[in-house]
C-alpha cells in the first residue's frame, strides 16, 4: 500500500467510548491494565465517560494517549509497522511510545504529569483555542498582534489554530470575521502551545529528565521542529507545550521523503482530513 506514516490524534478528537472497538486485543488489554494500575478508573472513564468529562484536560490527555496507542497497535496488526510517525500535540507522547522511545509505563506516567500541569495552568490562565479558516497564516499572525493571542497550530494553508486569552476572545473573533475569515472555538479547556505555558513546560522537562528515553524503531517527527527527533528528547517534548504545532511542515517533510499513505490512529479523521486539504 505504499510508504506509510501513522498520525496520532490530538486533544479535541476525544469522544465517549473511543477505543472500545479494539479493547479486546491482547496488547491493548495489557496497556489498559497498566494504565488502570497507575490511574485507577481511567479506562472506564474513557469508555463510559461523557463528552463533557472527556473535554477536561485532566481526562482528555491520558484517555487520548490510551486511545491513540490502542488504535496504533490495531493498525500495525492490519498494515504492518509504518516507516515513520508523528503525533499532533498530546499525540506526540503515544507516538514516541509506539516507536519505542519510551516504555508504556513511563509514557503514560508522563502524560498524566503533563495533564496535571496543564490542568493547573488552565486555572492560572483562562483562555481558549480558536480555529481560523479561509485566511493565510501570515494574515492570522498579523491579526494576533495587539490582541492577547498566539498562533498555536499550523494545520494547513488556510487553517491556523490560535491560542487566545478569554478576555480577548470576542475581539479576536470579530477581527477574523472582519478580515473575511471564519472562527470556530475548539473543544478544549484552555489556550495551549503558547508562551504562557513556559513555567509548566519547564516543570515538565524536569520530570521528563527522570525517565529513560531509548532509540526509536522508526522516525518520530517532532511538532517543535517538523523533523525527526534527535538528541535531547526531553527538551524537545517539553518545549512543544509552549510552541506552535508545525503540522503542515511535518506532512510536507514526510511527503518529501516519499510517504504516500497517511493512517490516522485515534478517534476520528481530523488529521487525515488536514492532509487531504493540504
Amino acid at each position: 500500500m505504499g510508504r506509510v506514516a501513522f498520525l496520532f490524534a490530538g486533544q479535541g478528537a476525544q469522544v465517549p467510548g473511543m477505543a472500545g472497538d479494539v479493547a479486546h486485543l491482547p496488547k491493548v488489554k495489557k496497556l489498559f491494565d497498566l494504565a488502570d494500575g497507575i490511574r485507577p478508573g481511567i479506562v472506564d472513564k474513557m469508555l463510559s465517560g461523557t463528552q463533557e468529562e472527556l473535554n477536561r484536560t485532566l481526562l482528555t490527555q491520558p484517555t487520548m494517549f490510551l486511545a491513540d496507542l490502542a488504535y496504533a497497535y490495531a493498525k500495525e496488526e492490519e498494515f504492518g509497522a509504518p516507516e515513520c510517525v508523528c503525533g499532533f500535540s498530546v499525540g506526540e507522547v503515544p507516538a514516541l511510545c509506539f516507536a519505542g522511545a519510551l516504555s508504556e509505563k513511563d509514557a503514560f506516567s508522563a502524560i498524566v504529569k503533563r495533564a496535571e500541569l496543564m490542568e493547573a495552568y488552565t486555572q492560572r490562565v483562562q483562555g481558549c483555542m480558536i480555529a481560523v479558516v479561509k485566511l493565510p497564516r501570515d494574515q492570522v499572525e498579523a491579526l494576533c498582534d495587539g490582541v492577547s493571542s498566539h498562533p498555536a497550530n499550523y494545520n494547513g494553508a488556510l487553517q491556523t489554530v490560535v491560542a487566545c486569552r478569554a478576555s480577548a476572545e470576542q475581539e479576536f473573533t470579530e477581527k477574523v470575521k472582519a478580515a473575511g475569515g471564519r472562527a470556530m472555538k475548539l473543544r478544549v479547556s484552555g489556550m495551549f502551545h503558547c508562551p504562557e505555558l513556559a513555567p509548566e513546560a519547564e516543570e515538565f522537562e524536569k520530570y521528563l529528565r527522570t525517565l529513560e528515553f531509548g532509540s526509536p524503531r522508526m522516525d518520530v517527527y517532532a511538532n517543535l521542529t517538523a523533523k525527526p527527533y534527535e538528541g535531547d528528547f526531553a527538551s524537545t517534548l517539553a518545549m512543544q507545550m509552549r510552541s506552535p504545532v508545525r503540522f503542515t511542515e511535518t506532512v510536507a517533510a514526510m511527503k518529501t521523503r516519499g510517504i504516500d499513505t497517511f493512517v490516522e490512529v485515534g478517534p476520528g479523521k481530523v488529521l487525515t482530513g488536514l492532509v487531504q486539504r493540504g
